[in-house]
């Protein structure tokens, strides 16, 4: 009886995935049409980058071309001023939003390629250069290319199509994470805003370009594909004194230095490895001002990353904790910032099964991976909401050598990438869920 109905159950999931979307041979000659289009878009996009939450010419970019489309606009969003929300066929009740970034990094480019970013921003208070080294300028070029098709076609499928067009992936720029009352990232800004439920959002599709996979190539992640990304501070108070005399005082120093050691401990000693992955990184100490003073007081950040909600809670629990213990024990004290950002990014497994053979169906390069190149994404607000899925889109060219990852300041993307990335966009927002 058990072999009947898993059998039954495979042939029933199997035609629900090849019913899923039918083939749809307008998609692909209109990708061909678009390509050069994208390109042009991409190349403006990268010259003219700009930091979260100041994404201003970014956002008129993408008004424009989708107001140009006869596509419905919404902005003015209270936390997230800078983001663009794009509908199509707005009378439909279906609903399937297609996500994209518009922002760039604190990055001076250094790729040589004559559409290379020049341009300068505010980040942190300090005036820098500005460039798109993480891809959103592809990304971008591509979900308004397939805006563009998708309103051509728009009496083709039954879908309604929210296109999100959001700012500061990367985090606000000018406001330090430890501020409480800094804004929020630009797809936590948005689900605050009540995005997901004013226009009941079903699922949310994103997709990314990433280094060291090869263009036109898509991996997808059942479950975990992203890591949770979350900062700590800790300041340690002791007491000052001769380096000659450390008996007169209470070495920071020292302090702090085990708290490193003991933070390490909490992944090895407390985490459950069974549920996942975790990392403590103490990226930055600070201590000291001569070689003989024994200093009163000392400084860390660091960064805690992990591929399961569990285990990223234990962590950023066992921190302040471990910090005031071996503090304590030093005779100091230790004070605590958590910094809580980004939650893993979990694709929905169902979803994932269906969508995988429609887009191999429709000429996609997509296979179901466990890579996880284990960066974050504010993608993860969205897929805790409702059944999502990110995609990982290669971006090396054919036979490259010494590829820069993704946020290097030589970061490159082929960009006939974006003929896949594209389709993939255009098969989720039509597919039948």
């Amino acid at each position: 009886m058990k072999l009947k109905t898993s059998l039954l159950a495979a042939v029933l999931i199997l035609s629900s995935s090849m019913t899923f979307a039918a083939s749809k041979a307008w998609m692909q000659e209109a990708v061909n049409k678009q390509y050069d289009e994208a390109v042009q878009l991409r190349r403006d996009i990268h010259q003219h980058a700009e930091l979260g939450n100041q994404e201003f010419r970014t956002q008129k970019v993408v008004v424009d071309f989708l107001t140009k489309q006869g596509i419905d606009v919404v902005t003015g969003w209270k936390n997230a001023p800078t983001a663009v929300i794009g509908i199509i066929n707005p009378d439909k009740k279906n609903t399937i939003a297609l996500r994209t970034e518009l922002d760039a990094l604190p990055i001076k480019e250094n790729t040589g390629l004559p559409f290379a970013s020049t341009m300068t921003g505010k980040y942190l208070g300090k005036n820098g250069p500005v460039s798109h080294m993480c891809g959103h300028d592809v990304h971008m070029a591509m979900l308004m290319s397939a805006a563009k098709i998708l309103q051509q076609n728009k009496d083709k499928f039954d879908n309604r199509v929210v296109l999100i067009f959001q700012p500061a992936e990367e985090g606000d720029s000018l406001h330090d994470p430890f501020d409480r009352n800094a804004p929020l990232s630009g797809a936590n800004a948005l689900v605050n805003d009540g995005l997901i439920e004013q226009y009941d959002i079903k699922h949310v599709f994103g997709i990314h370009v990433m280094a060291r996979q090869p263009a036109g190539k898509m991996l997808i992640a059942k479950g975990a594909a992203l890591n949770s990304a979350d900062g700590f501070h800790i300041h340690v108070d002791g007491k000052q004194s001769h380096g000659a005399m450390p008996w007169a005082g209470t070495d920071a120093t020292l302090a702090a230095a085990n708290i490193v050691v003991g933070l390490q401990q909490i992944v090895s000693r407390n985490a459950d490895l069974s549920e996942g992955m975790g990392v403590i990184t103490v990226g930055k100490f600070n201590a000291g001002e001569t070689a003989n003073v024994m200093s009163g007081t000392a400084d860390m950040i660091g960064t805690v990353r992990s591929n399961h909600n569990e285990v990223r809670d234990t962590l950023i629990k066992r921190i302040p904790e471990v910090a005031k213990g071996v503090a304590e024990a030093a005779g100091a004290k230790a004070e605590t910032q958590i910094a809580k950002i980004y939650p893993v990014t979990v694709n929905n497994p169902e979803l994932v099964d269906k969508m995988v053979p429609v887009l191999k169906q429709n000429g996609v390069d997509a296979k179901i991976s466990t890579w996880n190149p284990g960066a974050s994404e504010d993608f993860s607000f969205y897929a805790a909401k409702v059944p999502s899925m990110f995609m990982f889109l290669g971006a090396d060219y054919p036979g490259a050598k010494d590829v820069q990852n993704n946020h290097s300041d030589k970061f490159v993307v082929d960009e006939t990438t974006m003929r896949t990335g594209i389709m993939a966009h255009l098969v989720a927002a039509t597919a039948k869920y």
